[in-house]
């Protein structure tokens, strides 16, 4: 099981990398500000961008101290390929 952490900001963050062809079953978004926040996520094929073409979830409002988690049947990654 792989477990990747990352604190994010404005701009698209890369928060996992695959390492070979994985498959990840849940990504966990946890909002610890004290108000709402608004996010997008991204699965960017290896040496691609984040953009509109890759971007399957857009602003996606989380409460305050509330977590979202991303699930589906699975997101196959190939190496290289990342969520931002």
């Amino acid at each position: 099981m792989a477990i990747a952490q990352q604190l994010v900001g404005t701009s698209p963050t890369t928060i996992y990398t695959s390492t070979g062809d994985t498959a990840t079953t849940a990504v966990f978004l946890m909002n610890d500000d004290a108000g709402a926040v608004t996010v997008q996520v991204y699965l960017v094929p290896n040496g691609g961008s984040a953009g509109t073409s890759t971007q399957i979830i857009k602003d996606l409002s989380i409460d305050a101290a509330d977590t979202y988690i991303l699930q589906q049947e699975k997101l196959l990654l190939s190496n290289g390929d990342t969520i931002q």
